[in-house]
């Protein structure tokens, strides 16, 4: 997980940035949040900041999505069925100039200048070069007890589990952002029509003149993974462009990877409010072990209705090492070998020659990437293990006598995908017998 920066940032919101209003029908915290209004009534909720009153915690829904989803038409759609909620904004734009905020403003519907407010902030992305500034914008707003719900548009590189980690951090004056703020939910929008194309796609960010930031060599296979991998709701958008079979394969190509998150369909992002806004779904526990493609691996492999569509998955298991040799021949010519169905693929691999760590396999449409990760269990000292640690991996099945926690574990994920055919090939890359003796 990526580090906050912190170092030598301007906030690049406009001075200038309008506010605007539409009368609410009630005032904030009541009804909607009736939990929060009655924590304030209670003299629950603390006092922060040297306030003289109680700050109401502000709910929050974080809309990611790559460039072109559909994200700032939802933002308007938003606004437009607000249901008499006050709502702040935040907006996020790679450029100098934030056109999402420009067409956020542009709406057809009627503005008045009173206590609604969008905040532009431009010229970064909010998952790396603004995160402190949207620590402070968030603040702002939250202490300033005049809404009854934030919504920030990340800009289309922005990965959300960043902007989610923003809420556990520090700002200077020591506070965060859950002191005052609750994340209650992460919608990913994903263009329908052409996820396919990109999750197949060998491009980066960089040739595409996308880059949040010098040296961002994020493919955009991996850019959309981890956007829906990390949504608690996804709309799969455009589904006006799609045909019921092609908009079925797309459906269940979402939950195969993401198998906890609620899919709709939508055209122009047209949804009711309560789907995205006030859903309660987010959990900072939850998300903060990020697991959630692991679903199918510690679970069992899943045989649903998705193979009427092609798509369907499966977890690849193996107590021996992988030859690194073999291994990089396979990697070499990897559609060549595995098949061209195979869309996504995560997990933990073992290499004959790194008995210490494991290697982490990462791969996304047309773009496989191996790295180094954590220690095996086995290679550390049992007085550093957490306590029941021994217990659960005993339990459930992950420790091994001779060799520990070490193992192959990946998940394969994609359409008319052949297991016996990845399972034989990735078994030719293990050590044989003969090999795992010395001989």
């Amino acid at each position: 997980q990526s580090k906050p920066n912190f170092g030598g940032l301007a906030t690049a919101a406009s001075g200038a940035a309008p506010s605007f209003s539409i009368a609410p029908q009630h005032p904030p915290g009541a009804s909607l949040f009736g939990a929060a209004a009655a924590a304030a009534a209670t003299g629950d909720i603390p006092v922060l900041f040297g306030a003289a009153k109680p700050i109401n915690k502000l709910p929050v829904t974080v809309l990611s999505g790559f460039l072109g989803a559909g994200k700032t038409t939802l933002l308007q759609h938003i606004l437009t069925n607000r249901e008499g909620l006050k709502v702040a904004l935040i907006v996020n734009d790679m450029s100098e100039i934030n056109v999402d905020a420009a067409l956020v403003e542009s709406g057809d519907y009627q503005l008045s200048r009173t206590e609604e407010k969008l905040v532009e902030m431009s010229n970064g992305c909010i998952c790396c070069t603004l995160r402190e500034d949207l620590l402070k914008e968030i603040t702002d707003l939250a202490k300033s007890n005049k809404f009854d719900y934030l919504v920030i548009e990340s800009t289309g590189v922005s990965e959300p589990l960043p902007v989610a980690e923003t809420f556990t951090f520090e700002g200077d004056d020591g506070h965060s952002l859950d002191k005052v703020a609750t994340l209650d939910t992460m919608v990913t929008v994903c263009d329908g029509f052409n996820l396919l194309r990109e999750l197949e796609t060998q491009e980066s960010l960089l040739s595409r003149d996308m880059a949040a930031y010098e040296g961002d060599d994020r493919s955009i296979a991996h850019l959309l993974v981890d956007q829906i991998e990390f949504a608690d709701v996804i709309l799969l958008n455009k589904c006006d462009l799609l045909d019921a079979q092609g908009k079925a394969k797309v459906h269940h190509l979402l939950k195969e990877l993401n198998p906890t998150a609620i899919v709709h369909e939508t055209t122009r992002s047209k949804i009711a409010l309560e789907h995205v806004i006030n859903t309660g779904r987010f959990s900072m526990d939850k998300a903060s072990t990020h697991k959630g493609w692991l679903t199918e691996a510690r679970e069992g492999e899943h045989t649903p209705e998705t193979l009427e569509y092609g798509i369907g998955s499966f977890v690849y298991r193996s107590r021996k090492p992988l030859h690194p040799q073999r291994l990089f021949e396979l990697v070499k010519r990897r559609e060549e070998e595995l098949g061209k169905g195979v869309i996504r693929s995560k997990g933990f691999v073992w290499l004959a020659t790194r008995p210490v760590f494991m290697g982490v396999w990462s791969q996304a449409g047309a773009v496989l990437e191996l790295r180094g990760g954590d220690p095996w269990w086995a290679a550390v000292d049992v007085l550093m293990w957490p306590e029941g640690m021994e217990e659960d991996m005993k339990n459930g099945g992950v420790w091994d006598e001779e060799y520990g926690d070490r193992q192959q574990e990946i998940v394969f994920i994609g359409q008319d995908l052949d297991r016996e055919r990845v399972t034989k090939k990735i078994d030719a890359c293990l050590l044989t017998d003969e090999e795992m003796k010395g001989e």
